[in-house]
């Protein structure tokens, strides 16, 4: 069965020049990119579309913000090259310079969407140590609204995570914690319920979200309702607005993970990820956990495919 894959990173060569400068702890070696690479893995695990997106740690990596700007326009525009190269194969998220330069990403997002024709914008989970729900990001947030935006939310590192042991990288543990984060704080400031016209998925089932949601919910609305301001949800709002994002299966087809997120979300929300070329191999073994695991074929046709053609109409003709 064909799959959409909302999860799948490009590493274009001068981006990966710069994470080889940077020394990012991106895992044992930083993975070959090439769209051929792409296309191969595609053929394996029978993706028909991919959706491209720029990694961890995103376009500040550049260093000062004329370069970051530069950096992320030159991305999109190779994005939207490759994409204009393989129209049926890939679509792509554009990347931004970031939120902490607002004036930057407006721009990029007028430019991703009236020029370019992205499909969608990639965010990270925080930005200047502050997560998305920050009042500081509320333009961008109004802009996206405005331009019926999906954007997918992939964790990035946190500054203010303490490093505690070399066999802990934060990929490893942090990352799903940031993403619960995150979504929380996107909810409870009130900010997701400002931004009705946007489809915002959470990347690997939204790493711990699932599992402390009724903690966060219950907890908010008792003992720590004095902290929600009056543009937070309260009561049952609360989990409906955790249950309102997307959901994708990076690295998370294992049975523990979807047995826990198909009792807790809507099905129409689970999307199919991969997260190639950086979970090493292990897409392969997730996608072959996801294979085995039993649901009947409605609901493998809605996570593999018919969830992301209602957020990408246009991908639907190779399935009409």
């Amino acid at each position: 069965m064909a799959k959409i894959d909302v999860h799948h990173h490009i590493l274009p060569d001068f981006y990966e020049k710069l994470l080889a400068q940077a020394n990012i702890p991106v895992g044992t070696s930083i993975p070959h990119w090439s769209p051929q690479v792409s296309l191969d893995l595609m053929d394996k695990l029978h993706i028909s579309t991919a959706v491209l997106s720029l990694s961890a740690p995103g376009a500040m990596i550049a260093g000062d913000a004329d370069q970051v700007r530069s950096l992320a326009r030159r991305w999109n525009e190779h994005a939207a090259e490759i994409r204009s190269k393989h129209p049926d194969k890939f679509a792509f998220f554009a990347a931004l310079p970031g939120l902490t330069d607002p004036e930057g990403a407006l721009a990029e997002i007028k430019h991703a969407f009236e020029v370019l024709q992205a499909d969608g914008i990639t965010l990270f989970t925080s930005y200047g140590g502050k997560y998305l729900g920050a009042q500081e990001f509320e333009p961008i947030w109004a802009e996206l609204d405005q331009h019926h935006a999906v954007v997918h939310v992939h964790p990035i590192h946190s500054r203010e995570a303490p490093f505690t042991t070399p066999f802990l990288p934060q990929p490893l543990i942090d990352y799903p914690h940031e993403s619960a984060r995150t979504a929380s704080d996107l909810v409870l400031s009130g900010r997701k319920g400002q931004v009705p016209n946007c489809a915002i998925i959470l990347s690997h089932a939204g790493g711990t979200l699932p599992i402390v949601s009724e903690r966060l919910s219950s907890l908010s609305n008792t003992i720590f309702a004095g902290l929600l301001t009056e543009n937070s949800p309260r009561g049952d709002q609360i989990l409906k607005h955790l249950k309102s994002f997307y959901f994708d299966l990076a690295i998370s087809g294992s049975a523990n993970v979807l047995d826990t997120l198909l009792k807790w979300v809507p099905h129409d929300r689970i999307l199919y990820g991969s997260d190639f070329p950086f979970a090493g191999g292990v897409e392969r073994s997730s996608d072959k956990a996801l294979e085995g695991y039993e649901m009947d074929d409605q609901l493998r046709r809605m996570i593999y495919r018919e969830n992301a053609l209602r957020l990408f109409p246009r991908m639907r003709s190779p399935y009409q």
